[in-house]
């Protein structure tokens, strides 16, 4: 951690001084006039109402409408003009963002701003362009000036996001371009609209189509807030199943953390390890269909009873199909509980006939029961659980994952995920 902390420092450092002398040099070398400092008051504020009002990505970082103002302010003005009314929407946000947001941060997000645009605009000059126009060829030329700010902008901000987190900047760039790539694609005429209403009506132009940009916002907040509602179904569900078993609080979550962390280290791409998340939190969700009488039983269950027990893994994934954002994690849900020898259940399949998610929560939910007190037993320490993981490898659990569960799990891991999930939670 303190080798990501002293690389997202350094990376600070470059960007800030990289952007304040790129604004600097453009601002001296502007022909400021009357005209430029009013297209720089009405840009401005425009730009910092749209940075105030942020939507937030699933994996860090933040769109905002204010790239269509980025765009439109790009094409029309000198890059002085431009690059101080983008840095000034960074500094100058209001309301619950700029509580949310530290001085740094602030700094950082104006300074990637100016870099990004700069980078952008070496497009338009290379091709000569020096006055707005509006022709086959200069929208093609915006276009590509377009696509290399959301590239440079995207790239700075996975690589902070990579050093802060200590994953693979590659990794959050290609998540979170997935859920950008819309709100650019959106965005980008509405930046050209913007360019031509400004050029031909002036001020009352600009803010008639402000409007829809505003829209344009909701629209996507909309879509993030449904995903988001998606997401607070799941946590629901393991919270009920949570209450009924004291004995497992937390457990599921374990489970995530773990199954996160096999995943991680086999290269699983982003959207697959999300998928095995929510797939390891809910493993044991059919739960809620079994009595609580044998589930927090302190003696040993009798036949009846396990097969109660056995049917979870079938009754979770008859929950699941109702929500039609978990994809087919249903059928995770159901081999979680299978042996890689077949002599598992429900339905007694072997090796890489499992599905490799499910391989994954077994080994994960395993080790966290092994550890973990229960009605009828204490808990043993992680040495005790690695040795009968290897004990068990290739009988019931995926000798593969086996060792690379041992390999990046710890006892320091181990102890860590423990002390975060006293508590259910999904982050």
């Amino acid at each position: 951690m303190e080798s990501s902390s002293k690389k997202f420092k350094l990376f600070f450092t470059i960007i800030t001084l990289s952007a304040s002398i790129s604004l600097i040099w453009n601002v001296y070398n502007t022909n400021w006039t009357m005209e430029q400092l009013l297209n720089l008051l009405i840009f401005g504020i425009l730009a910092i109402s749209c940075e105030s009002l942020p939507v937030a990505l699933p994996k860090g970082g933040y769109v905002t409408v204010s790239y269509s103002i980025f765009l439109s302010s790009l094409i029309l003005f000198p890059l002085g003009v431009t690059l101080t009314a983008m840095a000034l929407s960074g500094l100058l946000i209001f309301g619950k963002v700029a509580v949310e947001q530290p001085l740094y941060k602030r700094v950082f997000n104006a300074s990637q701003y100016v870099i990004s645009l700069t980078v952008a605009y070496t497009a338009i000059y290379f091709f000569k362009i020096t006055s707005f126009q509006f022709d086959f060829k200069s929208i093609l030329i915006y276009i590509l000036a377009a696509l290399i700010y959301m590239i440079m902008n995207m790239t700075i901000v996975a690589l902070v996001l990579g050093f802060i987190s200590n994953k693979s900047p590659l990794a959050v760039w290609v998540v979170n371009f997935r859920w950008a790539l819309p709100n650019f694609m959106a965005l980008v005429p509405l930046g050209f609209l913007l360019a031509l209403l400004y050029k031909n009506w002036g001020p009352l132009g600009l803010f008639l189509l402000f409007i829809p940009l505003l829209i344009s916002r909701h629209a996507f907040q909309l879509y993030i807030d449904m995903r988001e509602n998606y997401l607070d179904t799941v946590e629901a569900l393991v919270q009920a199943l949570e209450a009924k078993d004291k004995y497992t609080s937390g457990h599921s979550a374990r489970v995530g953390k773990l199954a996160v962390a096999i995943g991680e280290a086999i290269k699983m791409s982003e959207e697959k390890i999300e998928f095995l998340k929510y797939a390891a939190v809910l493993h044991d969700v059919g739960k809620i269909g079994v009595s609580e009488m044998i589930l927090n039983k302190e003696g040993k269950l009798i036949d009846t009873e396990w097969e109660a027990i056995r049917s979870h893994p079938v009754i979770g994934q008859t929950i699941i199909k109702g929500i039609k954002f978990l994809f087919d994690i249903g059928q995770v849900v159901r081999h979680h509980h299978e042996r890689f020898d077949g002599q598992g259940y429900p339905d007694g399949v072997q090796g890489e006939e499992i599905p490799l998610e499910s391989r994954i929560i077994a080994v994960a939910d395993t080790y966290d029961a092994i550890t973990s007190d229960r009605s009828y037993r204490k808990g043993s320490t992680h040495s005790e659980a690695i040795a009968e993981l290897k004990r068990v490898a290739g009988t019931q659990l995926d000798p593969k994952l086996v060792e690379i569960f041992c390999a990046v799990v710890t006892n320091e891991v181990a102890l860590e995920v423990h002390a975060e999930h006293v508590q259910p939670a999904l982050s």
